[in-house]
């Protein structure tokens, strides 16, 4: 039998997937042309892929446990995107359709450096001292875009 504990946690990634699927709601009217329409809409979109890329990269770095980890992430965060008594919720910065997936890789961005922040060896010391470090481990072991090196690990 599960624990209500053990429902929230795998209920998170669950949520934070169904958050960036969510449609980023543009309305038309808030722009003074399809050229930058388009440029929002596109730039939506590549937060969506990223999203996606970095979402696989926390799974092979915390396998079993990504689930536990984002959900003490979420519940005890301040930022925008927070879990808050068992739902998850952000708080609109300027524009919604703009910033929420990017909301979402940030995230898992963090997640991601605390991992890498928080490896030891077998004898205690931690195997990556600078910042500088934890972002060339994180370019050489993964295979991931310039485009979010540049943005989540630079």
């Amino acid at each position: 039998m599960e624990t209500m504990e053990t429902t929230t946690q795998v209920n998170a990634i669950a949520m934070l997937r169904d958050f960036v699927a969510k449609r980023p709601g543009f309305e038309l009217c808030n722009y003074g042309s399809m050229k930058y329409y388009r440029r929002d809409y596109n730039e939506c979109l590549k937060d969506r892929n990223s999203f996606y890329e970095l979402l696989n990269l926390a799974m092979d770095r915390y396998e079993a446990r990504l689930n536990e980890v984002l959900t003490n992430y979420l519940s005890n965060s301040s930022d925008r995107l927070a879990l808050e008594n068992g739902k998850l919720r952000y708080h609109t910065g300027q524009y919604f359709p703009t910033e929420y997936r990017n909301a979402a890789c940030r995230v898992l961005a963090s997640l991601i450096w605390n991992s890498y922040r928080d490896e030891k060896r077998e004898d205690g010391t931690k195997v990556y001292e600078t910042g500088h470090e934890i972002r060339k481990a994180i370019k050489s072991n993964w295979r991931i875009r310039t485009r979010n090196t540049k943005l989540y690990f630079s």
